[in-house]
């Protein structure tokens, strides 16, 4: 063999384990765990929906960020659904490597004489395809609820002699009245001063409800009344679905009588700021059925024992009175009912007409508005009042009084005596300038007879009406509940969706 064919067999025989070298390092592509590389959300599906109507659920798919992950397609397919539904999704949808997207289903019942219950078996299966990749799925379980009342079939006539039977659909019935509302999005209205009744059905059901807060104002929300199995938790949120009360259990519905033994919840609450405000029931363990019903309402204890400023409460019907120059005439004889002093730093100013040498007394008179919550004997929450008396200019002063001498009392009174002829001033303050829509007295200037000795203030009858009288209402139904916040009313009828 000559020296060129050597060389040619060599090269052939370099290039076939060239070959075969490069032919055992090609390794096989990777495959990717689709349970890592795709994120579903929720785990599972649960999507109420009444008989020959549909609804919606929404899926958030996410595309991990793993070894081996790619820019994907994604799509939904539907697989054992129960017999009576369609189901149908968005379309594809692209998700980028780290990226989250939602696709929403659409169930619909194609009977309207479906009958209610909840319908298992079904998955929804989420694919992602990439070019020159392996198709990655995962599935999640699918639930739909029909709502309504139990359909019972109408019999149809036969030829049999016999009487015809009637055999009605079992399942349960999960429906209140309210449902859907198992999220603030479908949450439904809770008005103040009324009562609803609702069931936590099926496990784990939340109850959402709305109220419209306004600030500053007192609301309590209140079950008064649960079925024996569940232990229900209140929990309030603002506008922007952040908590703000959570109540399981409440004890002293009856202060004088408390009951470690009440689970029901209730929540008082001052409500911050004008909105929307979100009520969410649930059972403390996630129990539900079809007999755990409860009674729940919402209370308006207005602004509570610290009310903010009602403008037109606080100006009396004698305002403006504030100066000298806007003094009010009080006559001889008269008595001013329902003077305020409001707001803060208040003063009424009233001017009489003296005569000389005639005996006069003026005084103030808080007593018929004590009420009945009494801290301490005739004294008004608030009042202590104090009268200046001044000369015809309005500025000289004669004579000031805090408490009325030898009384025990704190209003306030002056007994004068002119020497000239001629109006003069009275000025009417709280001790400290306090001043709310509360403070109220009667004011009462008597000229006294000649000689008269039993001239000044004497018993006052407390169980007179303050005027104005506000009539008593005719013509209300006998059955109609009393609101009471200690007696949380009845529920009304549940209305039909």
């Amino acid at each position: 063999m000559n020296r060129s064919s050597q060389l040619r067999n060599a090269g052939f025989a370099i290039l076939i384990i060239f070959s075969i070298t490069l032919m055992s390092l090609q390794l096989p592509t990777s495959s990717v765990n689709a349970q890592q590389a795709i994120g579903v959300s929720p785990s599972s599906i649960s999507v109420s929906v009444a008989p020959g109507s549909s609804n919606t659920a929404t899926l958030t798919i996410t595309n991990s960020n793993i070894t081996g992950a790619a820019d994907r397609n994604f799509t939904l397919g539907f697989s054992n659904t129960p017999s009576g539904f369609t189901t149908t999704s968005s379309g594809t949808t692209f998700i980028a490597v780290g990226n989250s997207q939602a696709i929403q289903i659409t169930i619909a019942s194609t009977s309207t004489s479906q009958a209610p219950g909840e319908y298992t078996g079904g998955s929804v299966t989420v694919t992602g395809r990439a070019t020159s990749e392996n198709d990655i799925s995962t599935s999640v379980p699918l639930t739909i609820i029909v709502t309504g009342a139990t359909f019972t079939p109408t019999p149809s006539l036969t030829a049999t002699t016999g009487p015809a039977t009637i055999t009605p659909t079992p399942g349960p019935v999960c429906s209140d009245g309210f449902e859907p509302d198992n999220n603030p999005a479908s949450s439904r209205n809770l008005d103040v001063n009324t009562a609803q009744q609702h069931a936590i059905c099926p496990a784990n059901d939340e109850d959402w409800l709305v109220f419209g807060g306004v600030a500053g104002k007192v609301y309590t929300v209140d079950v008064s009344r649960q079925d024996p199995g569940i232990d229900l938790t209140l929990e309030i949120f603002d506008k922007d679905l952040n908590s703000i009360a959570f109540n399981d259990d409440f004890y002293n519905r009856d202060p004088a009588n408390p009951n470690p033994g009440d689970t029901k919840p209730r929540i008082t609450i001052r409500i911050p700021f004008d909105g929307p405000y979100f009520v969410k029931v649930r059972d403390a363990a996630g129990r539900g059925g079809v007999n755990y019903i409860y009674d729940i309402a919402l209370l308006d204890e207005s602004y509570g024992p610290t009310p903010s400023l009602v403008r037109e409460i606080c100006e009396d019907r004698f305002e403006p009175d504030g100066l000298p120059e806007q003094a009010r005439l009080i006559t001889s004889n008269e008595i001013q009912e329902e003077h305020r002093l409001c707001p803060t730093g208040d003063a009424d100013w009233v001017m009489f007409f003296g005569k000389t040498g005639k005996r006069y007394i003026i005084f103030t008179d808080t007593r018929r508005y004590v009420g009945s919550n009494t801290v301490n004997g005739e004294a008004q929450a608030g009042a202590d009042t104090v009268i200046v008396l001044t000369d015809r200019d309005g500025v000289s002063l004669l004579d000031v009084n805090d408490d009325i001498p030898g009384a025990s009392s704190l209003d306030s009174q002056i007994e004068f005596t002119p020497e000239v002829d001629g109006f003069y001033f009275v000025q009417i303050k709280n001790v400290g300038d306090i001043g709310n829509q509360f403070i109220r007295y009667d004011l009462t200037l008597l000229l006294c007879l000649p000689g008269q000795t039993d001239c000044g203030r004497g018993a006052v009858n407390t169980t007179a009406p303050v005027q104005p009288i506000t009539p008593q209402p005719t013509g209300t139904p006998a059955n109609e509940f009393v609101l009471d916040p200690t007696n949380t009313p009845r529920p009304t009828a549940t209305p039909t969706p």
